[in-house]
């Protein structure tokens, strides 16, 4: 069986999508499935790249534009290739793609991992939707979610009736197992931060990742808590300057980028994780199973038609409040971080990160829809 997975972007880049093409990639392709990748060049010409037993082919993208890349190449790309493949794995919401697939118009059967709607970009998904979006979601045979939300309050929901299958993402465990933590790393943040209470956040400083929200909400809890919050974005330079408004200084400090080899140490030295987003342009949160890897209790958001809370499930991972509510995530950071409650989310988190979100239960379930399409 031969599957193409069509992607914006793939590692080193970073981020939520890339990593889960990534991982079923790599995967499926152990599994005997040839699984190549067609995707951007964020920055340079494009080329071919040989990885573990498949073929990464990136387009060249002169044009950036609300965050879609645009390419010819791409397209001609996919028009060459399409001929050679079972099944085409379309990573969503990629416009650029979708283009493609209606110009091409492949015989392979069409798989979409629906990441997220097009939620940010507005005016511009008015236009998507009536051109392309609609058409994409019926000419699927096969849509894929992480968790039923991805499915059920999606815009084309309808769309999807009939054809459509949970799988959750999964996580490796195995780099955030304690024997591999950066000792080094750790002992830095003990000493830096010595006597206090952490709570870890990380991702890009986007507006609608709420760590604004966070930064309010460290004003509510006791001068032993410091919020640790790892990423950099659009928004750095603004909560800089609401941390000196608010004179807080001591209790959030931006970190920048979090080196991947240090994650570990960050989520064993904290008491809590916490992604406090407000809008659904957050649909799953893999950094939550990355806390959960690491047996740290995640405080989340519940983001209606979001599958945030369906990740970290209230009382059992972790704890949820309503987003936007700085007083009610400092309240839930102070009961997650307390023992005895800390204790058991943490059970419970390490748990969920071997049981639910293990990838071998991602990989097989993908590959049983792969033979259904392909009559076996």
């Amino acid at each position: 069986m031969r599957v193409l997975h069509l992607g914006k972007f793939y590692p080193p880049v970073e981020g939520g999508i890339e990593t889960v093409t990534f991982q079923l990639a790599e995967g499926l392709t152990r599994r005997g499935v040839q699984s190549d990748v067609l995707c951007f060049d964020p920055k340079g010409p494009g080329g071919v790249e040989l990885w573990n037993g498949y073929t990464v082919r990136r387009a060249c993208a002169p044009i950036v534009a609300a965050s879609t890349p645009m390419s010819q190449d791409y397209a001609k790309l996919l028009s060459r290739l399409a001929p050679d493949y079972d099944i085409l794995h379309v990573h969503c919401p990629n416009p650029m793609a979708a283009l493609a697939l209606r110009w091409v118009r492949p015989r392979a059967r069409v798989v979409l991992q629906w990441h997220s709607d097009v939620v940010r970009q507005r005016a511009l998904n008015v236009v998507y939707r009536a051109l392309l979006g609609n058409w994409l979601a019926r000419r699927a045979d096969a849509v894929i979610g992480a968790t039923p939300a991805h499915l059920e309050a999606s815009e084309y929901a309808q769309a999807f009736r009939g054809k459509s299958v949970v799988i959750p993402f999964g996580l490796d465990p195995a780099p955030f197992a304690p024997e591999l933590t950066d000792r080094a790393a750790l002992e830095r943040l003990e000493r830096r931060f010595a006597g206090r209470k952490a709570v870890f956040a990380l991702g890009r400083l986007a507006s609608y990742k709420g760590f604004d929200v966070l930064v309010e909400a460290m004003a509510h809890l006791p001068p032993e808590w410091v919020a640790l919050m790892g990423g950099s974005g659009p928004m750095e330079e603004a909560l800089r300057a609401r941390i000196r408004e608010r004179g807080l200084e001591d209790r959030a400090v931006l970190l920048g980028r979090v080196p991947q080899g240090e994650l570990s140490a960050h989520y064993r030295f904290s008491r809590v994780f916490c992604l406090p987003s407000t809008t659904r342009a957050e649909m799953f949160g893999m950094v939550q199973l990355e806390a959960m890897a690491c047996g740290c209790p995640v405080v989340s958001t519940r983001i209606a038609g979001s599958g945030v809370p369906w990740v970290n499930e209230h009382g059992a991972t972790g704890l949820t409040v309503a987003p936007g509510d700085p007083a009610a995530l400092a309240g839930a950071i102070l009961r997650a971080g307390e023992e005895p409650l800390r204790s058991r989310l943490s059970g419970g988190a390490a748990l969920a990160a071997t049981e639910r979100f293990a990838p071998r239960l991602m990989e097989t379930a993908v590959l049983a829809l792969y033979r259904e399409l392909a009559g076996g």
